[in-house]
């Protein structure tokens, strides 16, 4: 993991004029913004935690929480797909929940992402209850 610089948190500076880090460094090393972006679930225990993450600003507490939110979705069509009788465990209401405080347009279209997912699953799911109680007949 990286430990990032003054110069790190003010993105467009190009020198060390007059940008300081949101917080003190922490003592031990932190992810790096290239880490949280790239696997958000791996560096984070929730959506929350981005969300009160002091080195991040919001930009990238923003950019980070949209990349967990297409993850999350993606994880939800694929399971929903693919073993639609599994239930999968995606965050992505917390996501939306989080990312809403930095995007609130971006958290609604995946909000409503995720709903057309669910609505789907649950129209496959009352299609195949009907062809059961249809053979039953």
């Amino acid at each position: 993991m990286n430990q990032l610089t003054p110069t790190d948190r003010c993105p467009g500076n190009t020198g060390m004029q007059g940008c300081a880090p949101a917080a003190d460094p922490p003592s031990i090393a932190t992810p790096s913004y290239a880490e949280a972006l790239v696997e958000p679930a791996g560096v984070f225990g929730s959506p929350a935690e981005v969300v009160a993450h002091p080195w991040f600003t919001a930009q990238e507490k923003r950019t980070i929480l949209l990349s967990w939110a297409r993850d999350e979705l993606v994880l939800e069509q694929v399971a929903n797909g693919i073993l639609p009788e599994l239930k999968p465990r995606s965050r992505i209401d917390a996501v939306v929940e989080a990312l809403s405080r930095f995007d609130p347009r971006a958290a609604a279209e995946y909000d409503a992402a995720a709903g057309a997912i669910r609505t789907r699953k649950l129209r496959r799911a009352g299609s195949r209850l009907a062809r059961l109680r249809a053979r039953r007949a």
